[in-house]
């Protein structure tokens, strides 16, 4: 196993005016046994920049270095082919060879790497152990489930040990039930082996279960680069805030000096954020419904006028789903709260610690309070200390 370095890695497709840039001057550093997850939606370039790192693509500019090979480097003209590159890699697709047994399936990357015969049976089973496949070396692919052949191109990747293992999208293809235990499977095999990897996905829960550090895309960049206890409690934009999943927003205008809510009466003290207008996020589960502003406590502001549109059952949690204006605010409430029906008007009531607020430039003014034990970084922006009104309707 090994590092992985990639510095100004950059890839385009097309030509002349219809040129479209995939990936913009990529830079980043794994370290070894270290897992970086890039995670985004698509279109973002982290397939792109995965399939670079696996020789399947030729960047237009750029360095990749697998520990100390050097296996692209534009400006030397170095492009070492797919099959010379020291990785493992499991796909979407499984790609694995109908005609071959689970067996040989496991040891074709031993035989192109032309590695002694005599080891290679011991090989094999070490790998199909670790991913608990070992019952089926004898079986075709045609005779597995998704979740098996997944299995053994896992361990396909594994068994000769390579210097990194990439990994992109790999468990999109399965159920939900099979994703999630298949993801467990992986966390654990990570601890246990102690690979080199970069992983795809578009996932966010993946992502944060896999990742010892998250590297979230946009637009062929890294936005955030950070553990996932950090880009779960401080995403730096409100695009990284979007995508992970915190989609509830309010949106505050300084009214002299007052803030209002428009579509809403606000209620509480805010707190003295900077500029003329800020966006708060919000997870649905600080969220509290009210049936009146008198209901709100000292610690809360609340935006009255919101009407349920929605209410659905999680189990232990109900969603209800309420229109501010033509804002959906989302909040997941315990089995043992009151639950407010369609058409009923509620107030959209949380504590200001749990709010993240983000400026005009969607940069993060203020993180909300931490609900994992990380240290914290400063942040760009501040609040002043005090607090100031808010615009009565």
């Amino acid at each position: 196993m090994g590092d992985l370095r990639v510095s100004g890695l950059t890839k385009s497709f097309g030509t002349g005016g219809s040129k479209m840039l995939a990936v913009d001057g990529f830079n980043v550093e794994v370290k070894d046994g270290e897992l970086l997850v890039l995670l985004g939606p698509s279109g973002c370039g982290k397939s792109t920049t995965i399939r670079a790192l696996a020789g399947l693509e030729v960047p237009d500019a750029g360095h990749i270095a697998f520990g100390s090979q050097v296996v692209f480097d534009a400006e030397r003209r170095i492009e070492v082919r797919p099959h010379n590159r020291d990785i493992g890699m499991v796909f979407q697709s499984y790609a694995l060879w109908p005609h071959m047994t689970v067996r040989r399936n496991i040891a074709y990357p031993l035989r192109s790497r032309r590695r002694r015969e005599g080891n290679r049976e011991e090989l094999v089973k070490q790998a199909a152990e670790l991913v608990n496949c070992a019952e089926l070396l004898d079986r075709y692919p045609s005779q597995l489930s998704g979740g098996q052949q997944q299995r053994v191109a896992l361990a396909r990747a594994l068994v000769a040990r390579p210097a990194v293992m990439l990994f992109d999208e790999p468990l999109s293809n399965l159920d939900a039930k099979l994703r999630d235990q298949l993801r467990a499977d992986l966390h654990s095999l990570h601890r246990q082996v102690g690979f080199t990897g970069v992983y795809v996905t578009h996932d966010h829960a993946e992502a944060l279960a896999l990742g010892d550090r998250l590297a979230i895309m946009r637009a062929g960049r890294i936005e955030q680069l950070d553990t996932p206890a950090l880009v779960f409690s401080e995403p730096r934009t409100e695009y990284v805030a979007a995508f992970i999943g915190i989609d509830n927003v309010i949106e505050l205008r300084r009214d002299g000096d007052r803030w209002a809510c428009p579509g809403g009466a606000l209620h509480g003290d805010v707190p003295a954020y900077e500029g003329d207008v800020v966006r708060l996020r919000i997870r649905n589960e600080d969220v509290r419904l009210c049936a009146s502003p008198a209901d709100i406590t000292g610690r809360e502001i609340g935006v009255a006028g919101a009407t349920v549109v929605d209410v659905g059952f999680h189990g232990r949690t109900w969603e209800v789903v309420a229109e501010l204006g033509d804002v959906p605010i989302s909040a997941m409430l315990d089995g043992s709260a009151r639950v407010p029906g369609p058409g009923d008007t509620v107030v959209i009531a949380f504590e200001t610690q749990h709010a993240l607020v983000y400026g005009a430039t969607g940069e993060l003014l203020a993180a909300a309070a931490a609900s994992t034990n990380h240290e914290k970084r400063p942040v760009p922006g501040r609040t002043r200390p005090s607090s100031i009104g808010v615009a009565q309707p």
